[in-house]
């Protein structure tokens, strides 16, 4: 009757108790954290004016730019990779939103659509 009211059986009656816990990848390490798509701004303007107004697309990299902090340990190229990854990642965060309908496209205003 008791073995009735238990929500889960006793790890005995599982076959997969004592089988190992399951491999993960590694977490990354400083050397491969970011990969890094893209090493000019023109080329990042180029590949996702595709898709949004080129306007649109230099204004958020001026955005961008205002709120970028600079990391005193990284070197010049270092930290032009990061913020090219950072526009990056917000350009591709907008097309996401625009292809599933949470912001609406308003592109007479020139700054970001729906915010």
């Amino acid at each position: 009757m008791m073995d009735q009211m238990r929500p889960y059986p006793p790890p005995a009656a599982h076959p997969d108790a004592l089988s190992p816990a399951p491999v993960y990848a590694p977490l990354p390490s400083p050397g491969n954290a970011v990969q890094f798509a893209f090493t000019t701004l023109e080329g990042l303007v180029a590949h996702f004016s595709q898709w949004l107004p080129p306007q649109y697309v230099n204004n958020l990299i001026e955005t961008e730019k205002e709120i970028f902090v600079v990391r005193k340990e990284c070197s010049l190229q270092e930290t032009r990779l990061q913020f090219l990854k950072k526009c990056e990642n917000a350009l591709q965060r907008t097309l996401s939103e625009l292809q599933s309908g949470q912001i609406g496209a308003d592109w007479n205003l020139g700054t970001q659509p729906g915010r």
